[in-house]
């Protein structure tokens, strides 16, 4: 899909959402790097699309004699790739950014998540991951916008083997070898970005729940060398309970991305 076909589905229908709280979209000088869209009110929102790691982001400023202080908070991030995401995702996306500045306090546990994040750990969190499985299942928006109102910390492994898992062992179970190829490519693009969190939650939980060898082995297809190793060692523990491992042994990169998920 177009990608400024798709930024304008999801920034129109953000606009739609805040236009009513008297935001204006306020021209914007685009660059080759990036496209961003402003909208000015209270506070000021940026949604921006980053070409290079192809991520939609939604951002959040407070506003100084009427123009941006520049003191940017992101508050919701989403990947988006063109070749192969098309309207369905746009709009998707468009609901969230929309859904999250509905409610102050989602915006404000969205900002206190992102605080948390360490700086070495991945960009892509287990509330990103859940994000991007909207496209797959829309009924998890809802289940989304519940966790962040009534819990001060989106619950990741909980709500990844609550809500998450059931759907997507459904899903894979009936899907196609074609479709099957594309989810590999999402989760591989996941999982290179993932914080140990999400490393752990794809390979402990999402792969894991797959009961064919076959499938879980095309699941895998798009992923590095190294990463379907770290796959097929968590693969030998379902059904297992994983102990913490004891401070004093060495880590490896398959304990620290199976240990992350417990």
């Amino acid at each position: 899909m177009d990608i400024n076909n798709a930024f304008e589905i999801i920034a129109g229908k953000f606009e739609n959402t805040v236009s009513a709280k008297g935001y204006k979209r306020e021209p914007v000088a685009q660059s080759d790097t990036e496209k961003t869209a402003l909208f000015v009110g209270d506070i000021a929102y940026s949604i921006m699309y980053t070409y290079s790691d192809k991520r939609m982001v939604l951002r959040s400023c407070g506003v100084s004699g009427g123009e941006p202080d520049n003191s940017w908070k992101i508050i919701a991030t989403w990947l988006f790739d063109p070749e192969t995401d098309g309207s369905k995702e746009a709009e998707s996306i468009g609901d969230d950014f929309s859904e999250t500045v509905k409610t102050p306090k989602q915006v404000a546990a969205a900002q206190k998540q992102k605080k948390k994040k360490k700086d070495s750990d991945g960009s892509v969190d287990p509330l990103f991951l859940a994000n991007r499985m909207v496209a797959y299942f829309p009924e998890l928006k809802d289940e989304i916008a519940y966790e962040m109102a009534h819990y001060e910390e989106f619950r990741g492994i909980t709500f990844a083997e609550e809500k998450i898992v059931p759907k997507f062992s459904k899903m894979v179970n009936n899907a196609s070898a074609d479709k099957l190829g594309k989810i590999s490519e999402m989760l591989a693009s996941l999982y290179n970005s993932g914080d140990l969190d999400t490393k752990g939650i794809i390979t402990y939980d999402l792969l894991n729940s797959v009961e064919s060898d076959e499938k879980f082995e095309k699941l895998i297809g798009a992923f590095s060398d190294t990463d379907k190793k770290v796959a097929k060692a968590a693969r030998k523990l379902r059904g297992k309970n994983i102990k913490a491992e004891k401070p004093k042994k060495t880590h490896n990169y398959i304990a620290d991305d199976l240990n992350s998920a417990r």
